[in-house]
């Protein structure tokens, strides 16, 4: 059960115990906090499944991945971890390795819904990392198109008074009179991804990622009532879950052709690249340890193998190159 945010839990994160391993207890009794808090919304933040979106939250200790200093603790919300996988590979291919061992967490890969404790605030926001390469491009893609544009528009003039947006650290209030041409121009703004031209992130620089979101300063959101800090922080993320929505790759929001190349490395895998005229042997089976040649492969993994003058249909795991 939350059991609400007080002063003390937010001077956690002043900046002279930022290094500090010894406020490690003080930063876990928050984050523990925040996952309770992330519970207790979780059942109003549902994905474009239906599915409620996956939770987690930051470390609490300082570490490669944190650059050695704790400046916030944060709680996240994204896709789950299956649909996570089944991106992960692709993205982290496009990327160098020096960056992956800069930032290994699955914020950077994904868009996601946070609520950050910082020293003198309470920040609830959406962001994409710049190498969040197929929510950033499926984004990119929709706005290319008017009526999409027009879409996502009319979601942010839905936001109330308070909510910001930009790329950190640069944030404007979103007025009534937001425009197509200034989110075309915060979008431009967006660095590039690890690998491309021009797209090097400095080790323990701010990461400039595209944001939209809220804030309250820490003395108003401690000065709340439990229940109300916890129905303030779903009521913004609440409001924020149509854009999430918007955004967010998926088979059925597809602007990137996405699902073609996912199915295309899963028929690979499957295939375990046997091709046509390989010999191999049956592992497994009643026929287990015949040999015999690959006449014709399927999408769908399985193999037609000729054992003398049978032919089988066979599944690529049950077989091995006659050779191995």
């Amino acid at each position: 059960m939350f059991a609400g945010l007080t002063q003390s839990d937010f001077a956690c994160y002043e900046p002279r115990k930022w290094k500090s391993n010894v406020y490690n207890r003080e930063r876990l009794e928050v984050r523990q906090k925040l996952l309770a808090l992330g519970q207790s919304c979780a059942g109003h933040l549902l994905g474009p499944d239906g599915a409620p979106l996956f939770l987690e939250a930051s470390v609490e200790h300082p570490a490669v991945w944190n650059h050695k200093q704790v400046d916030s603790q944060s709680i996240f919300f994204s896709r789950n971890e299956a649909a996570r996988k089944q991106l992960d590979g692709f993205i982290d291919r496009q990327k160098p390795i020096s960056s992956l061992l800069d930032d290994p967490t699955p914020q950077r890969n994904h868009l996601f819904l946070g609520v950050t404790v910082l020293h003198e605030s309470l920040d609830v926001v959406l962001k994409i990392h710049p190498d969040a390469s197929v929510d950033r491009q499926n984004l990119e893609r929709k706005l290319d198109e008017h009526y999409e544009a027009e879409r996502l528009l009319g979601l942010l003039h839905e936001l109330p008074e308070g909510f910001t947006i930009g790329v950190l650290p640069d944030q404007s209030a979103l007025s009534a009179d937001f425009s197509i041409e200034q989110l075309a121009e915060i979008m431009s703004a967006l660095p590039p991804q690890s690998g491309a031209a021009g797209g090097m992130l400095i080790p323990g620089q701010p990461v400039h990622m595209f944001a939209i979101g809220t804030s309250q300063p820490a003395t108003q959101f401690v000065a709340m009532s439990t229940d109300e800090q916890a129905a303030w922080v779903t009521a913004q993320l609440t409001l924020l879950l149509p854009i999430y929505r918007f955004i967010v790759w998926t088979r059925d929001n597809d602007f990137v052709s996405m699902a073609k190349v996912l199915d295309k490395e899963k028929a690979v895998r499957r295939q375990r690249g046997f091709q046509k005229g390989d010999r191999v042997r049956i592992v497994r089976g009643m026929l287990a340890g015949k040999d015999g040649a690959v006449a014709e492969v399927d999408a769908k993994g399985l193999l037609k193998i000729i054992v003398g003058k049978m032919v089988i249909k066979i599944d690529a795991s049950d077989v091995e190159r006659a050779n191995a």
